[in-house]
């Protein structure tokens, strides 16, 4: 599944996140999300810290300083995040993983991680809710379309939390709803607004005036009249200066 990276928050000392670590990072996947799902989470929010040059670095004793590698074999990204869920104290119903978003070039320890974004991986179709408690901060759940909590993520900073308590997830995240959510309209076709301006000019006043102007000075006006019919269905006002030439040369009357 093709999930998005929703940013939730940022990340804060101890006594803003409910509790625990300070600048730490706690994500949760529901036991009944298949594992292969829970690595293109951690794939989606790896990206997007390589983006601002940022990567995650596991806390938990068992995988501490532990770096997910997004360029890793699948079977060995598999394997560290089966070893960061173990290493996690037990969450009834969950996988669990502590970690921390540095800078490149720094790790947990260093100033970086203070205030770092922190994103949640969203369903498409779905919806991420929002809200704040006194053990987990800030935090973030991520539905699917049928409204069942697959991913959570918390210990974010209260003080800096996101606007709104839920926000769809679009279907198509590449290509987002316009706001209102009604259809996009679409322009006109050009060929479409030449045949509406031709329209236009063979409906003009002006144009019969100046050739009913030439009629009156024609020694054929039954020819002529016909003539300037047909030119003024298939052409209008370009018809005028044919006829004038027409006329010029002797060809009409």
């Amino acid at each position: 599944m093709p999930y998005v990276p929703i940013r939730s928050g940022f990340t804060g000392p101890s006594a803003y996140i409910g509790g625990s670590s300070p600048y730490h990072i706690d994500f949760k996947a529901r036991a009944d999300v298949p594992f292969e799902d829970v690595v293109k989470a951690f794939d989606v929010k790896a990206r997007q810290m390589q983006k601002l040059g940022r990567y995650i670095e596991f806390s938990n004793q068992a995988v501490a300083n532990k770096r997910y590698d997004l360029n890793a074999p699948l079977e060995q990204r598999t394997q560290l995040l089966r070893q960061a869920a173990a290493a996690h104290a037990p969450r009834q119903g969950w996988f669990a993983f502590d970690y921390y978003n540095p800078l490149v070039g720094q790790d947990r320890w260093g100033k970086s991680v203070e205030g770092a974004s922190i994103y949640l991986p969203g369903i498409p179709g779905g919806k991420v809710r929002r809200a704040t408690s006194s053990d987990y901060g800030f935090y973030s759940e991520a539905l699917d379309p049928s409204g069942n909590v697959k991913f959570k993520i918390g210990h974010g900073d209260t003080r800096r939390p996101e606007e709104g308590a839920e926000m769809l997830v679009p279907m198509t995240p590449d290509l987002p709803p316009p706001p209102g959510g009604g259809t996009t309209a679409t322009a006109a076709p050009p060929a479409q607004a030449a045949d509406t301006s031709a329209t236009e000019k063979k409906t003009d006043p002006m144009r019969f005036a100046l050739f009913q102007s030439l009629l009156n000075q024609m020694n054929q006006p039954s020819l002529a009249e016909q003539l300037l019919e047909q030119e003024i269905n298939q052409t209008g006002m370009g018809g005028l200066g044919r006829l004038s030439g027409m006329q010029g040369r002797g060809l009409l009357g």
